[in-house]
């Protein structure tokens, strides 16, 4: 389908704790760190109406609760409160996690909603910590039943042992208050150490509320946008559906509202698509729980490797339910493509392979000539693993995160960096999420990089704009401006808009992106549709009352329709007289350098049908060589005018 652009937890292995640190890392630079360029604004009153959110839960589940955890993390600084506060010479740091639980009890009834306002920060009595930050990082954590969340607090079950587990969390007289609206039981505050690790069932949301510029001193807020994702890294449990709430009360439909993230199935499909793709695939899952209700829950290929290593190469008892064939064909593939007889023959993408391959083995390299003070030099701590195997490799690969277990900063022996240069990171990284993708044009199934981005991402499976891989942030990630957050649980039931929202940033590496010209600077006929290599007619949104700008953006993937000079595709837009406008798209990206300015490159775009002067009107922009990671984009001009 084409993207359309609106107009407008966790083992506590090293190697895991590596992988959360660069997912939050990841998470945290695309809530803060990728709006640099922007203004500051000035800190919002605390407590005050620009100091608080609401996250609204709708349990659409028929016979059964859901029972919510909102969770602030650890930090040392908190960059966030530095910046509401102005002041960097304290680091305002997290040493625990502070929770709420909601309707602790009986949880949020089937076909029940509730409201739970959150403020910037709680200030804590008696505490180590001054400050629980609710804005940075935050995690909502659902549990589905009353026994999974008992045990998920309980110290005895988790590790290290013995623990204190968790203790009340208590306020100040004077802290910003959190309320719910709706609950039938009174909120419950506690904190602890420890993170919830995937040995429960759980589904995982995580949010960030403000982003912040962390580049100057001290740290500085950009806007008070909601940043949210739906994570399936670690398991695929619950079907979860998220969208900004632009304005509360987010309570009646809004054809303008920002479509949702994640899927709205029902939790019986859900479960369904989940039992299918394990049994056909032969894809682990998470060992069943005592006292739990062993239902479907399925780990990512990340930690599908991790336990592989931990069984063939340390001997250890396995998490999941034994591997079948498609993790046997991984390995296999892995193996053929990154040796030295790898060929088109055996392995159609082997360069791709090998580039990978090659990144993180140089990146291990750098990692065993970390010095004494950056990497302790502890028998069995250092390094880990002592050696690379094709098998211990693949964690890393498929995480997507670097050699540093054992070192004092899970900074050290950053991707980007090591062994860099950038130019070179970026395009191992392109390559990375082309072969995560891969299994849209596969010819065999073997052939698939990751039939766990299959599961969560294809059509006849879950279709879920999620997290599918740690890096997976344009199907996974949205931050909109907002005053609170809507989670809608097994169905669409509380969402404003019940159609998926679109990527609005192509991935180059295959995509390029369409857009259209102003009707309205004219006073031209306002866009209608679009139509991309043949598929049905998609309506743009509506347009907002007194816009200024008609400009409809919309992605088309050259993977997924494998365009050619034999197989071009023709886009079809039509303005609201129905007139139609068309022209075709011969090549795959990358295309041939050309300078932005009309006509297009022939062998690229050719015009056809009635509106050939239209079509050569378009400019054509490809920001390639010398730059790294190059721009395919088509600019159009606007609709004719009224006759």
């Amino acid at each position: 389908m084409t993207t359309l652009h609106l107009r407008k937890s966790i083992s506590r292995s090293p190697l895991r704790l590596a992988f959360l640190f660069i997912q939050l890392a990841l998470f945290l630079a695309l809530a803060g760190l990728a709006g640099t360029a922007n203004a500051a604004i000035p800190s919002p009153t605390c407590p005050g109406p620009d100091c608080r959110k609401v996250i609204t839960f709708y349990n659409n589940f028929t016979d059964h609760a859901v029972f919510p955890v909102i969770q602030a993390g650890i930090q040392n600084p908190d960059p966030w409160l530095q910046a509401l506060f102005n002041n960097n010479s304290q680091s305002y740091a997290e040493t625990h996690y502070s929770r709420v639980y909601v309707n602790p009890v009986h949880g949020i009834p089937p076909g029940g909603h509730v409201s739970v306002t959150v403020p910037w920060y709680s200030k804590l009595l008696n505490d180590p910590d001054t400050y629980a930050d609710w804005y940075n990082g935050g995690r909502i954590v659902l549990f589905d039943t009353a026994e999974a969340l008992r045990q998920a607090r309980e110290c005895r079950d988790r590790p290290p042992n013995p623990c204190n587990g968790e203790e009340p969390l208590r306020f100040t007289d004077d802290s910003p208050p959190i309320s719910c609206n709706g609950c039938s039981e009174p909120l419950a505050f506690f904190k602890d150490r420890l993170a919830y690790g995937p040995k429960y069932p759980f589904q995982l949301v995580e949010y960030t509320f403000a982003d912040v510029k962390t580049t100057v001193s001290p740290p500085s807020i950009i806007d008070l946008n909601v940043g949210y994702n739906v994570s399936y890294l670690d398991q695929v449990y619950l079907p979860v559906a998220l969208a900004a709430c632009g304005t509360e009360p987010c309570n009646s439909p809004d054809p303008f509202a920002v479509g949702y993230l994640g899927t709205t199935k029902e939790l019986s499909d859900f479960r369904r698509i989940l039992t299918e793709f394990s049994t056909t695939e032969g894809w682990p899952q998470y060992l069943p729980v005592p006292r739990i209700e062993n239902n479907p829950r399925l780990p990512g290929a990340f930690d599908v490797f991790t336990d592989r290593v931990e069984v063939v190469e340390n001997h250890q008892p396995s998490r999941l339910t034994p591997p079948g064939q498609s993790v046997t064909d991984l390995i296999n593939q892995w193996n053929t493509c990154t040796s030295n007889q790898a060929t088109r023959n055996n392995c159609p993408q082997y360069e791709l392979y090998q580039q990978l391959d090659k990144y993180f083995k140089d990146n291990y390299s750098n990692y065993t000539l970390g010095t004494p003070q950056q990497c302790p030099r502890i028998p069995g701590q250092y390094p880990l693993p002592p050696h690379l195997t094709p098998l211990n490799i693949m964690p890393y690969v498929y995480g997507w995160v670097p050699f540093n277990r054992g070192c004092n900063s899970a900074k050290f022996n950053d991707l980007l960096t090591s062994p860099g240069p950038e130019a070179r990171f970026d395009t191992t990284q392109d390559n990375y999420v082309l072969l995560q993708y891969n299994y849209i044009k596969t010819n065999s199934p073997k052939e698939r990089f990751n039939p766990f981005t299959e599961l969560i991402h294809a059509k006849d499976k879950l279709d879920a704009n999620s997290y599918a891989f740690s890096i997976d942030d344009l199907r996974g990630y949205q931050n909109h401006p907002g005053e609170g957050l809507i989670i809608a649980i097994g169905g669409p039931t509380g969402l404003q808009n019940t159609q998926p929202v679109k990527p609005d940033k192509p991935n180059y590496t295959k995509d390029f992106l369409v857009t259209l010209g102003n009707s309205i600077a004219q006073h031209r006929p306002s866009w209608k549709s679009v139509s991309v290599c043949g598929d049905p007619a998609e309506l743009f949104p509506p347009l907002p009352p007194n816009p200024r700008l008609d400009t409809p953006k919309f992605i088309v993937d050259t993977l997924k329709y494998d365009i050619s000079p034999t197989n071009p595709c023709t886009i079809t837009v039509t303005d609201a007289l129905d007139r139609k406008y068309e022209f075709n798209v011969n090549m795959k990206v990358p295309w041939p350098p050309h300078t932005s300015v009309p006509p297009p490159d022939p062998r690229v775009v050719t015009g056809i049908g009635r509106n050939m002067a239209w079509s050569r009107a378009t400019s054509e922009t490809v920001e390639g060589p010398p730059r790294s990671r190059p721009k395919f984009d088509l600019s159009t001009r606007d609709p004719y005018p009224t006759p």
